[in-house]
């Protein structure tokens, strides 16, 4: 049983809103961020899991929606991904290891990402600078992100988003589509392996997603609608930065 204060109840769902509109303004579910206001909140990974993948599916799915209205989605690409992360994913769900070297190294990657992407002001987006798409890669990259997805309980969009940014398959906000994508699929694996009877235990925590749908819908309106491209690349950055941190700080405990 989850015990919060009022006051703690009230900074839980501020928190979990901002989250939601940074995320999901970028194609992200938000777990990661999620965890990290739990976290803080004394409430174990354990006891959230369950909870925290169902509002992933959710704000992925709103953001998923949304990018793809916006025409910022590519199917082609996501289905190579989501061949091999969505077993992957499932398989990574039931499995539990020590994952402190894991979050050090991610965590490293991930910071360095986003400041890569942070110190670049423009990201040039016209058709001589992006790379043709090459399906083995994606196939090899997506198992293993997927199988990191299911193995942390979150959706692996934060994991994706650095090695589109990298290999310049597609445009900045296409990223943001094709990663809420990835959530979904990985989100639903990881709920399928975790058990019926497991979901019924999510509890309070399932109310954290009101605030989560109406972050989501506020952020991706801005994120796939409004921002220019340096806008959704910088705030990418910062939402990078901060899964990247947080996972340092996990490995030092």
């Amino acid at each position: 049983m989850i015990e919060l204060s009022a006051i703690a109840w009230v900074a839980l769902i501020a928190a979990v809103a901002a989250v939601a509109f940074f995320y999901s303004s970028v194609g992200h579910g938000g777990a990661t961020g999620y965890l990290a206001a739990l976290a803080l909140l004394g409430v174990a990974p354990a006891s959230a899991r369950v909870a925290v993948l169902i509002t992933n599916v959710l704000v992925a799915s709103i953001a998923w929606w949304q990018f793809r209205r916006a025409g910022h989605f590519e199917g082609k690409i996501l289905l190579a991904f989501a061949i091999a992360s969505t077993p992957c994913a499932l398989l990574g769900s039931n499995v539990h290891i020590s994952a402190q070297t894991y979050k050090l190294i991610l965590g490293s990657v991930l910071t360095a990402a986003g400041v890569v992407l942070l110190s670049r002001s423009r990201w040039q987006t016209d058709a001589a600078s992006l790379r043709k798409f090459c399906w083995p890669a994606a196939l090899v990259i997506g198992a293993v992100l997927g199988l990191l997805a299911g193995l942390t309980g979150i959706g692996g969009g934060v994991f994706l988003s650095p090695f589109l940014y990298l290999f310049r398959w597609v445009e900045p906000k296409t990223t943001g589509g094709i990663a809420a994508g990835f959530i979904v699929v990985n989100s639903v694996a990881g709920l399928v392996g975790t058990g019926c009877v497991k979901m019924t235990h999510a509890g309070p925590l399932l109310w954290l997603t009101v605030p989560a749908v109406t972050g989501a819908l506020l952020g991706t309106h801005f994120g796939a609608k409004r921002w220019s491209n340096s806008t959704f690349s910088r705030v990418l950055a910062g939402v990078l930065i901060f899964a990247g941190g947080k996972l340092l700080l996990e490995a030092r405990t």
